[in-house]
């Protein structure tokens, strides 16, 4: 005979098994209750010392990420610099100058650190050092991610070619003789002859050629090609020249090379050669044209270009049939 009470006692039995046996296996989250129950409250100074554990790992954590980064970046060959794109040379040798670059970096900073790294790299040290080996007048440095460094440069011109219708040589900006190079040759003299005819004793005509005039007029851009782009000076003078001797002033020197760039940056006027007749101070320069600049080489280089580009501009003056501009009298200029 069925009995619904005996059946749900035996039910209700199951399931308080049941509900220990899930109370037993999560005890750690059971809460006791009794008629006072709150909420059980954690420890506040347990809370701050977890945080700050986690705050001293998390630290740690970036400072050694930081650390790994660091010595990647400084270390790694990727980021070596070894390409150096020199631009702007005339004169120095392109391979020298290069060499000497890759030179100044390669050394170790505080005896650890790579000087040629990428992030290393002092650009006002190799700027410093380039201007105190090389003749240079201006010089700028710029990295360029990861491996290259371009060296933009305007060359000082110290150097001078100098001719006294015999030889040539260098001159130092002190205007002394520091190198013999070769002979005037034979071609670069314009001669102006004679040619006469007589009759010998045998009656056979006898044609002599007398030599009137020679006039030598340096052969600009052979001259250039052979032996570089500086000032030609050409002395009338014809002064013997030998080793460390000096055939000009220095400031004569440095006037002559003030012209040369003056002329062949700031204008469209290109400088072929000056010469001297004495040591007054006072030339000429034969510019590319072929017409003359009348000048003071020891003093006022700068007003008297002043007064040149003032005269160009006001004037206007047709350089294709231009003879000369004098500008020796400052503030009076002639031209023809």
């Amino acid at each position: 005979m069925f009995n619904r009470h005996r059946l749900k006692r035996k039910w209700g039995r199951g399931i308080e098994k049941v509900s220990n046996f899930l109370a037993q296996t999560k005890s750690h989250d059971r809460v006791l209750k009794d008629f006072a129950w709150h909420a059980i409250k954690q420890n506040p100074l347990s809370v701050g010392h977890q945080t700050k554990k986690r705050f001293k790992l998390l630290f740690t954590i970036l400072i050694v990420s930081f650390l790994a980064v660091l010595m990647v970046g400084i270390y790694h060959p990727f980021f070596y610099v070894n390409k150096v794109v020199a631009t702007g040379l005339q004169r120095i040798s392109q391979k020298e100058f290069e060499e000497a670059i890759l030179g100044i970096m390669d050394y170790r900073k505080l005896f650890f650190l790579p000087g040629n790294s990428y992030f290393l790299v002092d650009v006002e040290e190799i700027k410093n050092i380039l201007k105190e080996r090389f003749p240079i007048e201006s010089v700028t440095v710029k990295k360029s991610f990861s491996a290259t460094l371009s060296v933009q440069i305007e060359e000082k011109i110290s150097t001078l070619i100098y001719d006294n219708g015999k030889e040539y040589g260098y001159l130092d900006g002190g205007g002394n003789i520091v190198e013999i190079i070769r002979q005037v040759g034979e071609d670069e003299w314009i001669k102006k002859t004679l040619t006469t005819t007589s009759t010998n004793e045998k009656g056979e005509v006898v044609e002599e050629i007398k030599i009137l005039e020679a006039i030598h007029t340096p052969n600009t851009r052979q001259i250039v090609e052979e032996m570089g782009d500086y000032p030609i000076l050409f002395d009338k003078r014809s002064q013997t020249i030998a080793l460390n001797t000096s055939v000009i002033s220095k400031e004569m020197a440095a006037g002559i090379i003030d012209w040369f760039n003056l002329l062949n940056k700031k204008t469209d006027i290109s400088f072929g050669h000056a010469v001297i007749e004495d040591g007054r101070g006072e030339g000429e320069i034969i510019t590319g044209a072929g017409w003359r600049l009348k000048v003071k080489l020891t003093e006022n280089v700068d007003l008297q270009f002043v007064e040149l580009q003032h005269l160009l501009v006001k004037e206007k003056i047709n350089l294709n049939s231009l003879n000369y501009i004098d500008l020796r009298y400052l503030g009076k200029v002639y031209w023809q």
